[in-house]
């Protein structure tokens, strides 16, 4: 697929209009888009807590020495007052209402997809909705759901630690774009306008710059396989 393949169907203008009304069917109106923050998911309610420690390693090194010297404020929902960590007495209702102010406030959504509780599941589609600059990282030893969300960047590593330095470019890049909507042949894909009136399908953008950190989902790699340590919750009231 190339530039003559992709079909634009949401510029800048028609993006923040678009937006307009879906912040006011939210109730979210009075929240503005900052375009140097990143709303940064992370597994939360099912994360078993003896992986917590290496997906809080994994999110500090995202936000501390990737975002952070791209020059792009983070958010980490897991050290909100309301993380299932911290609150587990405020509504449904009122949490949603929350996150989704805290991502529709950024402009990108960074993550990593490891666990099927991503903590990314309600989010990313908000983010993608809201179109948001949507970049998820995947372990390439990790095999996760194919369940994966259009206009959204996909990147991969082999050992976030080591390799952390290699995507700081990737968000310098990133920040020159617009965002907005459309398609490459028949895939819905996330676009960009630069300054210089360059549209690109964003992902593609990145890979062709950027080749050594393009995404392979691979089927024979394993999957985290996780075990119930309550299994008597199913038949309390059976």
């Amino acid at each position: 697929m190339g530039k003559s393949d992709i079909e634009v169907v949401m510029n800048p203008k028609q993006r923040q209009e678009y937006i307009n009304t879906l912040l006011a069917l939210d109730g979210l109106s009075h929240i503005k888009e900052d375009i140097l923050a990143a709303y940064c998911p992370i597994s939360l309610t099912q994360t078993p807590d003896e992986l917590k420690p290496i997906l809080n390693k994994r999110q500090e090194i995202l936000m501390k020495k990737v975002l952070g010297p791209a020059g792009i404020t983070a958010y980490d929902p897991s050290s909100a007052p309301y993380s299932p960590d911290k609150d587990l007495i405020t509504s449904p209702q009122r949490i949603y209402l929350i996150d989704s102010g805290k991502i529709v406030g950024a402009r990108f959504f960074v993550g990593h997809n490891i666990l099927g509780s991503t903590g990314q599941g309600n989010e990313a589609e908000k983010a993608k909705t809201y179109n948001r600059i949507a970049v998820t990282f995947m372990d390439k030893n990790i095999r996760i759901s194919r369940m994966q969300p259009h206009r959204t960047i996909y990147l991969q590593y082999d050992n976030f630690e080591k390799e952390h330095e290699k995507f700081i470019p990737v968000f310098e890049m990133l920040k020159q774009f617009e965002p907005g909507m459309g398609f490459n042949g028949n895939i819905p894909v996330l676009i960009g306008f630069d300054k210089q009136g360059k549209v690109c399908d964003l992902e593609e953008e990145v890979y062709n710059d950027f080749p050594g950190l393009q995404y392979h989902y691979n089927g024979k790699i394993p999957i985290v396989k996780l075990r119930v340590e309550n299994p008597g919750i199913f038949y309390e009231n059976s």
